[in-house]
């Protein structure tokens, strides 16, 4: 419904970038727990991936801070 009312307006992008980072956080916090678990279980294999992830995400969030500031928010509030 949400994405139908605001169809089109820059509203909808900022929007967007704030669902996502929603799930970025969630994933950044998952990582952080699973490292501390591989940790604590001793399972030294996991930590390079696992580590490598959580860099991945954290970048990914940080970009999409960057997009939110730069571009998304300011069209939406010249919008409103």
């Amino acid at each position: 419904e949400i994405l139908e009312e605001y169809k089109g307006a820059p509203a909808l992008d900022a929007g967007l970038v704030g669902a996502a980072q929603s799930v970025e956080h969630y994933e950044i916090a998952r990582y952080g727990t699973l490292i501390a678990w591989a940790e604590q279980l001793g399972m030294k294999d996991a930590l390079p991936l696992l580590r490598e992830t959580l860099k991945e995400e954290t970048a990914t969030d940080e970009a999409l801070s960057a997009l939110g500031e730069s571009d998304a928010n300011e069209r939406a509030l010249q919008a409103a």
